[in-house]
C-alpha cells in the first residue's frame, strides 16, 4: 500500500475512536472529565491532520 493509503486508514481510524468514545459519553458508561475529552479533541484533530496529509500530491 502506498503511504496516502495508510494516512487514510490512520484518518478512519482515529474518527472512529473519537465516536467510540462520544458514544460512551452518551450512553454513560464513563462520565466527562477534562483528559477524556481533551483526548476526543486530539483524536479529531489528528483525524483532520491526516485526512489531509493524505490528500497531498505529494507520493
Amino acid at each position: 500500500m502506498e503511504r496516502k493509503h495508510y494516512l487514510k486508514w490512520l484518518s478512519v481510524l482515529c474518527v472512529v475512536l473519537a465516536v467510540f468514545g462520544v458514544g460512551i459519553f452518551t450512553v454513560g458508561y464513563q462520565s466527562l472529565s477534562v483528559g477524556r475529552v481533551a483526548t476526543i479533541c486530539l483524536l479529531v484533530v489528528a483525524a483532520a491532520v491526516l485526512a489531509w496529509l493524505s490528500r497531498r500530491d505529494r507520493p
